[in-house]
């Protein structure tokens, strides 16, 4: 099926599955996680609020679960008309706009930079920026998690441990280099098959979030090797630029207070999720080491070597971050 077609077809699936109200404005929203997954909760949180503030004049329909379009699909069709928004794991954008990987890079970004508005909203800007040739704009950035390593049988205290591991991993070029260069072998699997995996032996870890480390892989993964700040992971919301733009004044206050709200709130509800999850493991006795400050700098130079291509193929990018961490205290 052409996109044409998937489009035509995601128009016609919209209005059968969620009509508008009548004299509505429709916001499209698809994602591609499941009902019961947290960002859904928040999407839906996002859709009441919008609609109480503009009395229903702007009707927001979440399609979960892939129902519409995957994240990547959904990026695609914006400006088609068929797509108003999406929520996508900001690595994705790089394949619209590359220099938008600078917060992808290892140790780019922190939670105490992402929880001063500062920063934040400069970020916000910065891709915003990068991505407005495609028509698109961020609005704002949710944690999508803090990445570990889980391994089976093997306890971790340092890069040297790691050395001739197989290891699931999620991430683009910057995380496959950086994983060779720590000694691991890279293996690229579904989510549901990696506990599994894990188990058999045909891997010997994973890198992963608290909660997949608790919640998919249990005790299958008795150990974790925590490196603060390595990798940590965000959800862009990106909206079409044109679309937006031309709403009514209240319509995009309305999004964008409740955008702001709720991604200013969920970056401190996802880290205390994180404990819950850690606790949990820790609870049933699984071993979490964390990298103490050595250790870290360690870590460092070896991805500033890795992020080095990147760098070099986007250095606008890098010196709007650095520009971005001068100017909002976090130089250095």
């Amino acid at each position: 099926m052409t996109l044409k077609t998937r489009l035509a077809a995601a128009v016609c699936t919209c209005s059968i599955v969620a009509p508008a109200l009548a004299g509505a404005e429709e916001l499209v929203l698809p994602s591609e996680v499941a009902a019961t997954h947290w960002k859904t909760a928040y999407m839906q949180e996002f859709a009441d609020r919008v609609e109480a503030a503009t009395d229903d004049g702007l009707a927001v329909k979440i399609f979960p679960a892939g129902q519409l379009y995957s994240d990547q699909e959904a990026l695609a069709a914006l400006g088609t008309g068929a797509v108003q928004m999406v929520w996508p794991v900001s690595v994705r954008l790089e394949t619209i706009a590359p220099q938008t990987g600078i917060i992808n890079l290892p140790f780019a970004i922190s939670d105490e930079m992402m929880t001063d508005s500062c920063m934040s909203d400069g970020i916000r800007d910065m891709l915003s920026a990068q991505l407005a040739r495609a028509g698109l704009k961020v609005l704002g950035l949710l944690r999508t998690a803090d990445l570990y390593f889980i391994y089976s049988g093997r306890e971790i205290t340092s890069m040297e441990d790691l050395e001739g591991t197989k290891v699931r991993v999620t991430g683009g070029r910057v995380v496959q280099d950086t994983m060779k260069a720590l000694g691991i072998s890279p293996v690229s699997m579904s989510a549901s098959e990696m506990s599994t995996a894990l188990s058999q032996g045909a891997i010997d870890g994973i890198f992963t979030s608290p909660a997949g480390w608790s919640e998919m892989i249990g005790m299958s993964g008795r150990y974790a090797w925590y490196v603060p700040g390595f990798s940590l992971l965000t959800y862009a919301i990106v909206v079409d630029s044109m679309w937006y733009d031309a709403l009514p004044e209240g319509e995009r206050t309305a999004i964008r207070t409740s955008i702001d709200d709720i991604t200013a709130r969920q970056w401190s509800e996802a880290r205390e999720k994180d404990a819950e999850s850690l606790k949990k493991m820790t609870d049933q006795g699984a071993v979490l080491h964390v990298a103490d400050e050595a250790e870290i700098e360690r870590w460092k130079a070896l991805t500033k070597k890795t992020s080095a291509s990147f760098v070099e193929a986007n250095p606008e990018a890098e010196e709007a971050m650095m520009a971005l961490e001068d100017s909002c205290g976090f130089a250095g």
